[in-house]
Parts: structure tokens; sequence; C-alpha cells
């Protein structure tokens, strides 16, 4: 996977310890899809009246008023841990619903077994759109991650991982030649999202050079004058 952390939301803003939301880096462009981590009441009900991560992606979709989502999307969502990749326009947005840990206790393996299947359903629809880029965020954090929020970082790239394994090998090429970015939208919460992803992203870093496909600008995120990112 050509996967890195970035410091923002899939929509290029951040949120400082303050508080505060800030712009940070362009917002999604045509080609590069966003994933949205929908509660299956929205799914079932329509977007409109939907808050959080959810309630800003349906704003910038310009469907947040709408009473119900397409067709395709409440046909192949019934259920959490499934996925559906909708355009809205030029807009590509991919639904998934993660599991709720706000509302039962479970262990760490059962919740990295749930969230493997949530990650591989997303995957699944992105491989077959054969876009150039996902902005994802952490399925199942804020709210929905109750007692296993601490975890979650470590459980978000364990799960990554075991979904892009599990993958055929067809789906696994065409992620792998598109650029995936986890965006985390709390300012406070990027270290520790880095770290748990240390691994992956130096794996990434490796991958990219033997694809021999040079290195990327710098972006107002990064320190550093003049320096670039793999």
């Amino acid at each position: 996977m050509r996967i890195a952390v970035r410091p923002f939301g899939v929509l290029g803003t951040a949120m400082t310890p303050s508080g505060a939301v800030r712009k940070v880096a362009q917002g999604p462009v045509p080609g590069l899809a966003i994933l949205d981590p929908a509660g299956l009441r929205f799914i079932r009900d329509g977007p409109k009246g939907a808050g959080g991560a959810a309630g800003q992606i349906y704003r910038w979709l310009e469907i947040s008023e709408q009473d119900s989502f397409p067709a395709p999307v409440r046909q192949a969502i019934r259920a959490p841990l499934q996925a559906k990749l909708q355009y809205y326009g030029v807009r590509a947005c991919l639904h998934v619903v993660g599991p709720d840990f706000s509302q039962r206790r479970c262990s760490e393996d059962e919740a990295l077994g749930e969230l493997t299947q949530a990650y591989a359903a997303a995957l699944r629809e992105f491989a077959r759109a054969r876009l150039g880029g996902l902005r994802l965020l952490p399925i199942s954090g804020g709210i929905f991650a109750g007692n296993l929020k601490p975890q979650l970082p470590s459980l978000t790239a364990g799960a990554l991982r075991a979904a892009f394994d599990a993958l055929p090998e067809r789906d696994q090429h065409a992620v792998s030649m598109a650029r995936l970015d986890m965006c985390i939208f709390e300012e406070d919460d990027h270290a520790v999202y880095a770290e748990a992803f240390a691994a992956e992203t130096a794996r990434a870093q490796q991958f990219t050079a033997s694809l021999g496909m040079g290195r990327t600008p710098t972006q107002p995120w990064q320190t550093g004058k003049g320096s670039s990112v793999s």
C-alpha cells in the first residue's frame, strides 16, 4: 500500500486543541475519493440531520438536506461492515458502516476482525473504481470507539493491513497503484496515528521507490523549506 498519515480530515481541515477548525490542505479533487464513516441509521433514513464528520461530508456532497441516499447505497449497505462507493456529480464518496463499539464490550481481537471486514469492504469498492487516490479516516472513531478508543490507532493500522492482504491479487494491484491517505482530523491525535502506522508508511516509501515513481511535492502541512516526501 502507498499510504501516508495526514494531519487533516478528508476535506482538508483540521481541529486544533482549542477546538478551532482551520484549513490545512486542498480539498478533494476529481479522481480522489473520500471515505464517509456512515451510521447505519442514516443510511436507512437519509443524510438529513447527520452530524460530526459525516455531516460535514454530506454538506460537501450537497446532500445534507436530502431525505434519502441514492438507491445503490441503500441496497448495498444493509448492515454494519458493508460499503458502497457512490458518485455525486464528479465527487466520489465511499460510504462505510463500521462496528459501533460504544454499544457493547468486545475484545481487541474481535474488534480487529470486525474492522478488518469493514476496511476490506471499502478497499474492494475502491479497487473496482480504479481511482487515483483515497482519503480514509479511522472507521469506528469518535463516539463509536467506546472503551477501545486508546487502542484504535493500532487496531486501525492492523485492520487496514489485514484487509489489504486479504484482497484478491487483482484488487491488491489496483489499490497499490493508488495513493491512500489516512486522514486525522484532530491535531492531538495525529502523532499517535503516525506512530501506529510507522511500519506501514516505511513500507510504503520503500514500495514507491521500487516503482520509480519519484517524490511528491512538499505540501503546506509539511515543514522544511524545499523538502519533499515520498
